[in-house]
């Protein structure tokens, strides 16, 4: 779903709410970066750019377009790269840059990085909250009303700060960083922060620890929340120090981009933001035929297609179920025959679940699989008068190895064919007064039955056991 107003926590828990509406529009040049769907349906990255003057805005492009290209090399949103579409909104700054008011505790000598102060439009700075490397733009609101103004069918906002100090910042607000030489990683950092709310798995302070993903006070591995990871890659319970608090929260790994960059997200961070994913997609099916989820088949064929979005390798599980018996996995079409349904109303579900190895979460079935019905009615082509085949008995049913299937008081050979679910004929014949059908080799499963004689005709069902 896609915002309308948004609630902002920054610093020490300093809440904004931003009503866009009440402030007047203003629109800036936007360019699409990388497109793959209708914006209402994917997840769309929006770039801004702070301290790029009118003159920059073609160098702040081309940042935007490597570090998208970095951000899709990474995993797992390697893998799930055709499900985001990525803009660049261009906001001119007067000048270049981000303050430095020279305020964190941990500053670094001024020949290093100087005091600044810069007229930009989000008021970027660096020393945020009293650190250094904490580089924020300052102006929640302002970053919020340019998104919706100009995308306001956005999913994540992210900040380039055009500065080559070494900074950035995760948060409701935007995903920022610097352009700096490490700032492809930083962004990825901090995108784990703003898309999956993941936490950082170094210690910061016990104000900042939480429950989150990748951070528990659970330190049991059989309860803590990653429990389905234990063991596998690296994956345990660790803690973040031995004093000072740091002793009571645990973390999953000793080795992750969000603990140190330049690494891999681990396990329990990737699962989390394949879930994000998946949450803010919602379901993979872009497209049915027939779209009419009602349907009437006559003597023809007649196909039942989806159009899925597809991760990089494809780990969707697709099922196609008739009358609650599946025919089909795998596939993203079908063909049904008329000698596959019941008279009357049949129900075709397609059922899709992303089996990805990334994820283990023991709820994710039922979260995310996704259901579409037809409901299918066969149309007749002939007359099935019931008073005609009174003397017809079908037994016994259900039928284990061998069927019997006899007709009062007929006079004439009838043709008879049984199909399985799948519309193939596994017996037919003739019947006049009895016959005996040898069952044993079936599969178990739902059979249907169907006896003609000129235009009269009628059908059973046969279970087999």
């Amino acid at each position: 779903m896609k915002p309308q107003l948004t609630f902002y926590r920054w610093g020490a828990g300093l809440l904004f709410l931003i009503f866009a509406p009440a402030l007047q529009a203003q629109t800036f040049p936007k360019d699409s970066i990388r497109w793959n769907g209708d914006l209402k349906k994917f997840i769309n990255l929006v770039f801004l750019g702070d301290g790029y003057q009118a003159g920059d805005l073609n160098k702040y492009q081309e940042h935007v377009g490597n570090t998208a290209d970095y951000l899709f090399k990474f995993s797992p949103f390697k893998e799930y790269a055709d499900y985001f579409n990525v803009y660049a909104i261009k906001v001119p700054s007067a000048q270049s840059g981000a303050d430095h008011p020279r305020t964190a505790v941990d500053c670094v000598p001024a020949a290093e990085h100087p005091l600044l102060v810069t007229e930009n439009y989000f008021n970027s700075t660096f020393d945020y909250s009293s650190i250094h490397r904490l580089l924020v733009p300052t102006n929640p609101g302002a970053v919020i009303n340019v998104i919706i103004d100009n995308l306001p069918l956005y999913d994540q906002p992210l900040m380039l700060v055009n500065s080559t100090f070494y900074g950035g910042s995760g948060g409701s607000t935007a995903a920022t960083a610097s352009i700096n030489t490490s700032s492809f990683e930083i962004m990825v950092h901090e995108i784990g922060h703003s898309f999956a709310g993941l936490a950082d798995e170094y210690w910061v302070n016990e104000f900042s620890a939480g429950e989150r993903a990748n951070m528990s006070r659970e330190k049991d591995p059989a309860k803590v929340r990653w429990k389905n990871w234990i063991g596998f890659n690296g994956v345990g319970v660790y803690p973040h120090g031995a004093s000072g608090g740091q002793e009571n929260w645990f973390r999953p790994h000793e080795s992750c981009e969000m603990r140190f960059l330049n690494s891999e997200f681990c396990p329990v961070c990737k699962e989390a933001i394949v879930l994000r994913i998946m949450q803010h997609f919602g379901t993979p099916v872009l497209s049915r035929f027939p779209a009419d989820p009602s349907v009437t088949l006559m003597a023809d064929s007649i196909p039942f297609k989806v159009d899925l979005q597809k991760p990089n390798p494809n780990t969707l599980r697709t099922k196609w179920i008739l009358n609650g018996q599946l025919i089909f996995m795998n596939r993203d079409s079908i063909l049904l025959r008329p000698n596959q349904l019941l008279p009357g109303n049949n129900t075709l579900t397609f059922e899709v679940l992303d089996t990805t190895p990334l994820i283990r979460a023991d709820n994710h079935p039922t979260l995310n699989t996704h259901v579409l019905n037809w409901n299918i009615q066969l149309a007749s082509t002939g007359h099935d008068d019931a008073s005609a085949w009174q003397g017809l008995r079908v037994y016994p049913n259900p039928v284990f190895n061998e069927l019997t299937l006899s007709m009062d008081g007929n006079p004439e050979k009838l043709k008879f064919e049984i199909h399985n679910i799948l519309g193939q004929i596994v017996f037919s014949g003739y019947l006049k007064d009895m016959i005996k059908v040898n069952t044993h080799a079936w599969i178990p499963g739902l059979y249907m039955l169907k006896i003609e004689n000129g235009n009269d005709y009628t059908s059973r069902k046969i279970l087999k056991q």
